[in-house]
């Protein structure tokens, strides 16, 4: 269907000793969106959260500050437990394996703090091991100051003129200095010493050599690094042995969770408790015979009201903005691959078309129109399927839904309407390379079905360049014809038949009105045909042009006046369909002409094998193979996201308001777990 699925507002009381089974038994329908209570009512209060709670909550805690140290939201799993299993063993796992983490982190943790540390006393011994002396000579003096550090330049005759008596010891490539200079004469020796730009290292406690001192430093850290690499491997050997059960434990305490805090969205008081919610409309009998049946009578479910497409203003329920009401998407299988973009977007509101399934048709259509190859079409199609297959997130499955519908279209206009692969004609046309020349004998110019010859190859798409531009401008004006249709329903709906005329049937009319006169305007610049005055496309399009004018500024003021250029904008902007066919067919011209004439200029069959040639042959197929992978990365990036662009911007704001809330049920999903009991396994 094209509007979201219909629903019913119900209210749901009962004893407050029943609450925990029913929370229970609706999830276990999956039927109920729940509205959050409102404190305002008379009598009523918040829930308090379930006793489970309190304990699943703490455990939750300690497990996903184990799930963090193991790191293990980077890792694939895809295996299940058994929710008896978890149950049973979660609290000894819990303390077994944090004790184990703990003391893998630990050891760790201190492994990397002590190698951090001997690296950087290694880094500063290797700045004193130019210079000749042990480190002991650079401490503990009475009438001396030692200066040590980096420095530009040899400081020598500076010093030489200020401080009488000094000592000076430069590095082998003069970055690094060692001065000791009397305790009376330190201050004037540091100026002179930062006018070359010195930076003060200080000297490593210890004695001996910094040699001595690197080669016991690298020892120690060949020992801390062996110990880094047994930690590390506790730590990978815990993480794969526990990290299913962790994801597990995680998933299904997050579940008890969630269902132990469900009361703090319901309202309560000493004895009863009372819960408003959604309901599809169609799930209303199932969903009273289950409370009925699971709930003995404990329990009673009032339908409210069943929530109607059109709006009623001034309906007793006031207080049901259609705002509030949820958004449940009822689409096909092959229109489910395409939800997704509409989600991108925003979801629908309840009584709005949902236009997913008109994008499912022309959001491919335009796809393989720009690609229009079928080269390029096929492998489309193979990616497509394969994505299909093997991807799970919703962003590579749009994608691999695009690739494979679009690629369906861009075959289908490959073979038929351009009647080309990889930018080659199949028959010989103007002059160009095509299939026909290069395996030698002359391709098919028709297609012949149920008795029928379709031709093939009618348009060129560097040839027909005004036609394809005349072509995508009708595309654009039936697309927008489509848009301004659906917004007079989402109008008439919301509304009312008023509205739907003043704001979106005027702009038929004037859409409509335009249409008409650019066949005249074609005929008179085009094909130089004579159009008289009483042309019924002119009698015709300037009076419903004025009438929509007039209809369009009586609905919505002089905005509309202001709206007129952007009609016309939106058109043009459907010439991108032909553009970009354009440019990738240049595209493949281009690489074709440069690749086929190195190839024939130098075929080794034609002018003698030899390693010049070969190496030609080599480069031009390349050229070939490099230059065809480009435009097939580019197709899929331009016509990819100039489509998305046509539906979002020229085509859905021609009707689409959005801003709908997303029907969530009170639902477990789960991917970790497995609930045998729970499902009757």
């Amino acid at each position: 269907m094209l509007l979201p699925k219909r629903m019913t507002r119900v209210l749901i009381v009962g004893s407050r000793g029943a609450l925990k089974d029913t929370i229970e038994v609706l999830y276990q329908l999956e039927s109920a969106h729940l509205i959050d209570f409102s404190a305002d009512e008379d009598g009523f209060g918040l829930g308090a959260p379930l006793p489970a709670s309190s304990d699943a909550s703490q455990k939750l805690l300690k497990l996903r500050s184990l799930k963090k140290d193991l790191d293990l939201e980077s890792m694939e799993i895809k295996d299940q437990v058994d929710v008896a299993r978890i149950e049973a063993d979660i609290a000894d796992t819990i303390i077994e394996l944090g004790a184990e983490i703990t003391g893998a982190m630990e050891s760790k943790n201190n492994i990397h703090a002590r190698l951090n540390e001997l690296e950087a006393k290694k880094t500063t011994l290797q700045n004193f091991q130019s210079i000749p002396l042990d480190l002991e000579y650079y401490h503990n003096y009475d009438s001396l100051k030692v200066f040590t550090g980096k420095i530009r330049g040899d400081p020598n005759i500076a010093l030489k003129a200020a401080v009488p008596q000094y000592e000076l010891f430069l590095s082998s490539d003069g970055g690094f200095v060692a001065v000791f200079v009397p305790k009376a004469q330190a201050e004037e020796a540091q100026k002179i010493l930062v006018q070359f730009g010195f930076t003060e290292v200080p000297a490593p406690a210890g004695k001996g050599t910094p040699t001595d001192l690197i080669g016991r430093v690298d020892e120690e850290l060949i020992t801390l690094r062996g110990g880094l690499e047994e930690a590390t491997k506790k730590s990978s050997d815990l993480r794969e042995k526990h990290a299913t059960f962790v994801m597990a434990a995680d998933e299904h305490l997050s579940i008890i969770v969630e269902k132990a805090e469900t009361p703090l969205r319901v309202g309560t008081t000493d004895y009863s408790f009372a819960m408003d919610a959604w309901v599809p409309t169609e799930d209303m009998t199932k969903v009273e015979k289950t409370i009925s049946e699971k709930l003995s009578g404990k329990v009673h479910i009032e339908s409210l009201e069943t929530m109607a497409r059109k709006e009623a203003h001034g309906h007793v329920h006031e207080d049901v903005h259609e705002e509030e009401i949820p958004t449940k998407l009822e689409n096909g299988r092959t229109a489910k691959k395409f939800e997704f973009l509409t989600r991108l977007l925003s979801m629908p509101k309840y009584r709005e078309i949902d236009p997913t399934a008109a994008m499912m048709i022309t959001l491919p259509i335009f796809f393989g129109l720009m690609v229009g190859d079928m080269g390029y079409g096929i492998p489309f199609i193979l990616l497509g399927a394969l994505g299909l297959k093997k991807t799970k997130s919703n962003e590579w499955r749009i994608i691999s839904t695009l690739l494979f519908f679009g690629g369906i279209w861009a075959t289908l206009f490959g073979f038929f309407m351009f009647g080309e692969a990889y930018g080659m004609h199949f028959a010989e046309q103007h002059g160009e390379i095509s299939w026909s020349s290069l395996l030698g004998m002359q391709l098919p110019q028709q297609f012949s079905i149920f008795g029928y010859d379709i031709p093939i190859g009618i348009y060129s798409k560097l040839h027909n360049v005004r036609e394809m531009l005349y072509m995508s401008i009708w595309i654009g004006i039936a697309h927008l014809f489509i848009g301004f249709c659906i917004g007079f329903y989402n109008k008439t709906i919301r509304y009312g038949l008023k509205h739907a005329i003043m704001e979106k049937l005027s702009w038929l009319f004037i859409l409509v009105g335009g249409a008409m006169l650019l066949l005249v305007l074609v005929d008179l610049m085009i094909r130089g045909v004579t159009v008289e005055m009483t042309d019924w496309r002119l009698l015709a399009a300037i009076p419903l042009m004025l009438v929509g004018v007039l209809m369009a500024y009586k609905g919505e003021g002089s905005g509309a006046i202001l709206e007129l250029p952007g009609l016309m904008g939106n058109i043009i902007s459907y010439t991108r369909l032909a553009a970009i066919g354009m440019s990738k067919a240049g595209l493949a011209l281009a690489f074709n002409t440069i690749a086929f004439e190195v190839i024939f200029a130098h075929d080794p069959l034609v002018s003698g094998s030899n390693s010049g040639d070969m190496i030609m042959l080599i480069a031009a197929l390349a050229i070939f193979v490099i230059g065809h992978l480009t435009i097939f990365i580019l197709a899929v990036l331009s016509a990819g996201l100039h489509s998305l662009r046509l539906h979002y911007v020229e085509f859905f704001m021609k009707f689409y308001e959005g801003g709908g809330v997303e029907f969530k049920p009170l639902k477990v999903i789960r991917k970790y777990t497995v609930d045998k009991i729970g499902t009757g396994e």
